[in-house]
């Protein structure tokens, strides 16, 4: 099976990104992730070199080139086992979008911790173990023209930090650069709604199974789509949060409509009634929202 691996770290999204890897479509292959920088790099003899390979937030394992996926389709890319490594780590800087800096250091302050991984257990302490649900925080391919560090997400995906992005789901983004170019990174052990720590959750590394394929893009496609066994979901990526939860929305609207036969009259009552709706970060240049709905209710 092929592999990307954490030989060749990129830290923004762009169509100018040589490839590291090439893959067919329906092939699955695996991407080893790489912990993000932060305090577990303080004590190890190689930190300095450590620090000069990770310069920026989220790294991602290279660029994926996905032969046959052309500008203009969409891409499916499907997220199979995850493993996570034995390390990781959460920390706080002071202040992020969540905590202001004005409630400050005063209240807060900046702090961080380390922690251990063992049988899909977070060792939060010696009375406390967190079960872990791993997650891929970001998931992008190039933008048409812009590059992006990898703090940011947008409608080529990105930084979503959405703890939907597991095994079992599949994320469409649509092609813009050829090969698509797909970034993964930012694994994640556990991650709370609002990510209000900014570095996780638990940033964690590991490896994912990944398996994409580029299909006809959707007209009505105006962002980010998720799918899993249970929900279909669409993603609102924007500040301030009130406009990321109304583009979430809209676009889950026009999903219904297209592909499920429903009226937008009809889809926005429905939504009325059992629509999912929650901001899972509060901390990244755009704050993410998810909007979500049950298949049982899609007929």
């Amino acid at each position: 099976m092929k592999r990307a691996t954490t030989q060749t770290l990129y830290f923004h999204v762009s169509r100018d990104n040589a490839p590291t890897l090439h893959v067919d479509q329906n092939e699955t292959f695996l991407v080893d992730t790489q912990l993000n920088r932060g305090p577990w790099i303080d004590d190890r003899p190689d930190r300095d070199e450590l620090a000069a390979r990770l310069p920026g937030r989220n790294p991602s394992s290279g660029a994926v080139f996905v032969n046959g996926a052309e500008v203009g389709s969409m891409l499916r890319v499907d997220i199979g086992q995850i493993v996570l490594d034995p390390l990781g780590f959460t920390s706080y800087s002071g202040s992020n979008g969540a905590i202001p800096g004005w409630f400050g250091p005063s209240a807060l302050g900046s702090f961080s911790r380390i922690l251990r991984i063992e049988d899909r257990q977070i060792v939060w302490s010696d009375r406390l173990r967190i079960p872990a649900k791993p997650m891929i925080g970001f998931v992008g391919v190039a933008p048409a023209r812009e590059s992006f560090h990898h703090g940011w997400a947008g409608s080529w995906g990105g930084n979503f930090d959405i703890q939907e992005i597991t095994t079992g789901a599949t994320v469409m983004l649509p092609v813009e650069a050829p090969g698509a170019l797909v970034h993964i990174g930012d694994m994640h052990a556990i991650q709370g709604d609002g990510e209000i720590c900014g570095a996780g959750g638990i940033e964690a590394s590991g490896t994912v199974e990944v398996t994409c394929r580029a299909v006809d893009r959707p007209a009505s496609m105006c962002g980010p789509r998720i799918e899993d066994a249970t929900h279909i979901m669409t993603v609102g990526l924007a500040r301030p949060a009130e406009d990321a939860f109304r583009h979430a929305l809209e676009a889950l609207i026009l999903w219904m409509e297209d592909d499920y036969g429903f009226t937008r009259q009809d889809a926005y009552m429905l939504l009325a009634q059992v629509l999912e709706a929650r901001c899972t970060q509060f901390v990244n240049p755009t704050f993410t929202y998810v909007a979500k709905i049950r298949k049982s209710y899609l007929g």
